[in-house]
């Protein structure tokens, strides 16, 4: 089964993803954290949610040569293509273990313009393992026509209410 945690934006979808995770028998899976200097977000990291290990995904980029070799620009922040390699690691991880479940936050602008987690997200999506990821509301119609997502749930991040599609 498909869940897609929606919401909109700093509502509380990771938050709710990494709530569900511990629930969930013999699941993988990572969240984006934010990073924040004194009440700026600064940065995102990627959390493996078994282990709570973390590697950097992104910063706010810091002019327009801010991203280096290993980064590339969307929106405001350099986003770091050895994090995105890091959680195709988790995901094969879970593979090999024939884990019951993978957890994918965020898909958004990024993995419909074939980036960021697209490659991870088709394959989890052919696995059989149930897959839970985060989807702002603005983008959960794009995702589910691109990725083809016939039958979930969405699962709201404020409320405890879900439904199924």
């Amino acid at each position: 089964m498909i869940f897609l945690i929606c919401g909109e934006k700093n509502e509380g979808k990771t938050t709710r993803l990494k709530r569900i995770f511990p629930t969930v028998k013999n699941a993988y899976g990572f969240a984006a954290e934010k990073v924040f200097e004194d009440d700026t977000l600064v940065a995102y990291k990627l959390v493996d949610l078994r282990s709570g290990v973390g590697i950097p995904l992104a910063q706010i980029c810091t002019g327009p040569d801010g991203c280096t070799d290993e980064s590339f620009a969307h929106g405001a922040f350099c986003f770091n293509t050895a994090g995105f390699a890091w959680a195709r690691g988790i995901f094969e991880a879970a593979r090999m273990a024939d884990a019951d479940a993978f957890f994918l936050d965020e898909v958004g602008r990024m993995e419909l313009g074939a980036r960021g987690h697209s490659k991870l997200l088709r394959a989890a999506l052919k696995s059989d393992m149930d897959i839970y990821m985060t989807v702002r509301n603005s983008s959960i119609k794009d995702v589910i026509r691109e990725f083809e997502i016939e039958n979930y749930i969405r699962i709201r991040a404020r409320r405890q209410a879900m439904e199924r599609f």
